[in-house]
């Protein structure tokens, strides 16, 4: 495999560097790579005082540092589309972009099939919602709390504000003091983004994507030996597999979003609920 795309899928699974232990053998030597690549001076996870139960600053939320790998791959995508669109030698009007876009799905245009326009622009219209769904495009910010808790929130329309930090914050205090911790919370955050790389041979379905954001959390999980994760919202569902975490003994809690239960403070009842069940380690 390729250095830099394996860098690419560590990246996207939240492992720093992986080195094998063992010598497969009959296995070829694996060559030397001399990739100029330098790590970012970022650190993976960025301190979240906003999440303090006294603080209300806004968060500067950082990514979790990558190597230059992500450029490289980033500008062979962006060189790919001026030269697509460098085909072109005259700009295309509003009827010949509607043509053109009917003619890469397959369609016929509306004079030759004899349908209704506003019917094939519907049509098209369907085809690209359809598109977006095989390959979704979604941010997610993990945030640790050090008692064994792990939120997710989907953050793909903006990050959280200060309330809905402090309600999160909030219901880690509540955890560690209902349950007795001798440890206070201390948070964390670190942002997974889907698709990591929007590059050519680099596979955006969903399929992928449930992976990538499983392996991440998996790992985030282990880092923080975190035995219990939290949620919000359901728009991740699809791209969360229960059993792999009930597989490494990670029980996952649903709720509502932050905002919803800031609007209704009935929907903390059920987190609630389930987090006295829950069994921390003192």
């Amino acid at each position: 495999m390729n250095e830099a795309l394996r860098l690419d899928y560590l990246h996207a699974m939240g492992i720093a560097s992986y080195v094998p232990r063992f010598e497969l053998e009959g296995a070829a030597p694996s060559p030397l790579c001399d990739l100029n690549l330098v790590v970012a001076d970022v650190p993976a996870t960025t301190p979240a005082n906003d999440y303090n139960e006294e603080s209300n600053r806004e968060e500067h939320a950082t990514e979790t540092g990558h190597f230059d790998s992500d450029a490289e791959y980033q500008q062979m995508a962006e060189a790919a589309e001026r030269n697509n669109r460098d085909a072109s030698n005259a700009p295309l009007s509003a009827g010949s972009r509607l043509a053109s876009t009917m003619q890469e799905l397959g369609l016929a245009s509306s004079a030759q099939a004899g349908q209704n326009p506003a019917a094939a622009t519907e049509q098209i219209v369907g085809d690209g919602a359809q598109a977006a769904a095989a390959n979704p495009e979604f941010t997610v910010e993990l945030v640790a709390t050090g008692i064994g808790l792990l939120m997710i929130v989907d953050t793909t329309a903006g990050p959280p504000s200060p309330a809905e930090k402090r309600l999160m914050a909030n219901i880690a205090v509540a955890v560690s003091r209902h349950h007795k911790l001798a440890k206070a919370p201390e948070f964390a955050t670190s942002r997974f983004k889907w698709p990591v790389l929007k590059a050519p041979g680099l596979s955006l379905g969903r399929d992928a994507a449930k992976e990538a954001l499983q392996a991440n959390i998996m790992a985030q999980a282990e880092r923080q030996q975190a035995h219990c994760v939290i949620l919000f919202g359901s728009s991740l569902q699809p791209f969360i597999d229960v059993a792999t975490l009930q597989t490494a003994a990670v029980q996952l809690l649903y709720a509502a979003e932050p905002a919803a239960m800031l609007s209704d403070g009935s929907l903390k009842a059920p987190l609630w609920q389930n987090l006295r069940k829950v069994l921390f380690s003192s």
